[in-house]
């Protein structure tokens, strides 16, 4: 009954990364039929950064879990396919903030994440320290995210920042959605953790 459960889970778990990766494609493969060099540059390095999870998993020999991978992913997709492809920047009010919040939000979970597990090239930190960390560099993606808009802007005209307001309330955005990550990372893990007594742990001493 085990393994039959575990084979339906291993099989969804292909369904959608195959769907995922279908959504990531689609633009890039559009965008290059259409001739259109800048906005496939762009759609490649979405493709890049979703292949880059499993890389990262191989490089530093640290598990990620399936959820961690679908929450990255989802975030890609969201930006990609629907954001730039299906031009919901455009048409869906409040969508870029969204995202910037969900965005960090997700690079929060994933720091907290590697950083609370050993891995090939560091040691395990402690919680509270993890949740700083994850915190800290979440949002210094936020900043260099805005500093690579700022520099697309001027060498192609792409008007990624619309004003000072705009670039600030990303920011701000950033800030709540790191924020709420690390609240909500903790007791996520803590509860994975439970279901999987197995799984490579750290020191119990978190202060």
């Amino acid at each position: 009954m085990r393994q039959l459960e575990a084979e339906r889970k291993f099989s969804l778990e292909r369904v959608l990364e195959v769907f995922f990766t279908i959504l990531l494609m689609l633009p890039l493969v559009t965008s290059l039929l259409l001739g259109r060099l800048v906005q496939s540059f762009g759609y490649f390095l979405y493709v890049l950064a979703d292949r880059f999870i499993d890389i990262y998993s191989h490089i530093v020999q640290q598990d990620l879990s399936n959820a961690l991978k679908n929450l990255l992913r989802i975030h890609l997709v969201l930006h990609s396919f629907f954001g730039h492809f299906l031009k919901f920047y455009d048409s869906v009010p409040l969508w870029d903030k969204a995202l910037h919040f969900f965005g960090s939000f997700t690079i929060a979970f994933f720091f907290y994440h590697v950083l609370l597990n050993d891995s090939k090239f560091w040691r395990s930190l402690s919680e509270r320290m993890s949740q700083i960390v994850a915190f800290l560099l979440a949002n210094f993606a936020g900043v260099l995210w805005e500093i690579a808009e700022f520099i697309a802007d001027k060498l192609f005209c792409l008007n990624a920042q619309r004003g000072l307001d705009d670039t600030m309330f990303d920011l701000i955005f950033n800030v709540f959605g790191s924020y709420f990550s690390v609240r909500i990372a903790r007791k996520f893990l803590k509860e994975r953790r439970k279901h999987e007594p197995n799984s490579q742990t750290r020191c119990t001493d978190h202060r």
